[in-house]
C-alpha cells in the first residue's frame, strides 16, 4: 500500500513538471551554474597569463631601455668629443699662418709610437715614401718633420733629437742643424761653424738647404750658446710647445719660385733673403 502511494507520488510529481516545465528551469538553471563556473576559470586564467605576460614585458622593457641608454651614453660621448675636434679644428683655422703656395695637408697626431715617448706620434694621413716633410703648426711655426715607416707616418717632434732640419740663425745667416731639446724644453742648433757670432734674442728660421723645409719658417729666438771643440751650439726657445699640441700642417710639395713676400715672415727673414739674394 505504501509502494503504490510512492509510486502514484512520483507520477504526479512527473506530471506536474512537465505541465510547469520544471525540468527545462532546472535544467537552465544548471547551465547558468556551469556557465558561471567557466566564465570565473576563463577570466582567472586570463588573469593569470596577463601577469605573467606583464612581467617578462616589463623584464623585456627594462633590458630594452637599458640598452638604449647605454647606447645613448656612447653617443652622447661620440658627440662631445667630435664638438671638441671641431672646436679645436676651428680654432686652428683661425691661427693658420702658412704660405699656401705650398701645397699643404691638414693632419691630427692619433697616437703614440711609445708611450714612453711623446715626441714621436703617429699621423692619420698617408703620404708617399721615400722622402722627409716639414711639419708646421697651424700658426706656421716649425714642429719637426715627418718620415714614412712601413706606410705610417710618423712625426718625429722637435723634442725628437732625430728632428733634424737646417737653420739659419741670426742677421748673419749663421747655419745649423736642429738636435732635439734640452731638459728645459729648450731647443739645441747643433754644427753652427765657430766662426760665427751668435746672439741672444737672434731669430732662429729654416734655411731650406737641406730640401725639406721650405726657406724661412719661423723657428724660435736664441737664449744663450756654448763653445763647443770645433762648433758652436745655439740653445732657442721655440716659437711653438709642439709636445701639447694635436694637430698639425704637412707640407707636401714646396713652391721652389715662391716670392719672399707672400711667405708672411718676420722682417729679419726677409732682411735674411735680401742679404742672400
Amino acid at each position: 500500500m505504501n509502494k503504490s502511494i510512492v509510486f502514484v507520488g512520483l507520477m504526479i510529481l512527473v506530471l506536474l513538471g512537465y505541465i510547469f516545465n520544471i525540468d527545462k528551469a532546472m535544467s537552465g538553471l544548471f547551465l547558468q551554474l556551469t556557465s558561471d563556473a567557466r566564465w570565473s576559470y576563463g577570466s582567472s586564467l586570463t588573469s593569470v597569463k596577463n601577469g605573467v605576460n606583464s612581467y617578462f614585458n616589463q623584464a623585456q622593457t627594462l633590458q630594452l631601455l637599458e640598452s638604449q641608454a647605454t647606447k645613448n651614453m656612447n653617443y652622447k660621448i661620440l658627440y662631445e668629443q667630435t664638438k671638441r675636434e671641431l672646436e679645436n679644428m676651428q680654432q686652428d683655422m683661425n691661427l693658420i699662418n702658412i704660405d699656401l703656395s705650398n701645397k699643404t695637408l691638414y693632419t691630427k697626431a692619433v697616437s703614440y709610437i711609445n708611450l714612453n715617448d711623446f715626441s714621436k706620434v703617429v699621423l692619420d694621413k698617408t703620404l708617399p715614401g721615400g722622402k722627409l716633410y716639414p711639419l708646421l703648426t697651424p700658426q706656421g711655426y716649425s714642429a719637426g718633420i715627418v718620415r714614412v715607416q712601413n706606410g705610417v707616418s710618423v712625426a718625429y717632434l722637435n723634442p725628437n733629437e732625430k728632428a733634424n732640419y737646417a737653420v739659419f740663425t741670426g742677421l748673419t745667416m749663421a747655419p745649423g742643424i736642429t738636435s732635439g731639446m734640452d731638459d728645459n724644453g729648450n731647443l739645441l742648433i747643433q754644427h753652427i761653424p765657430k766662426w760665427y757670432t751668435i746672439r741672444v734674442n737672434d731669430e732662429v728660421i729654416t734655411s731650406g738647404m737641406d730640401e725639406i723645409y721650405p726657406y724661412g719658417v719661423r723657428v724660435g729666438r736664441v737664449i744663450g750658446s756654448k763653445d763647443l771643440l770645433n762648433t758652436k751650439m745655439a740653445i732657442v726657445r721655440p716659437y711653438a710647445s709642439v709636445i701639447s699640441k694635436k694637430y698639425f700642417y704637412i707640407i707636401t710639395k714646396v713652391n721652389k719660385t715662391q716670392n719672399i713676400d707672400d711667405l708672411n715672415l718676420s722682417s729679419e727673414a726677409i732682411l735674411h733673403k735680401k742679404i742672400n739674394e
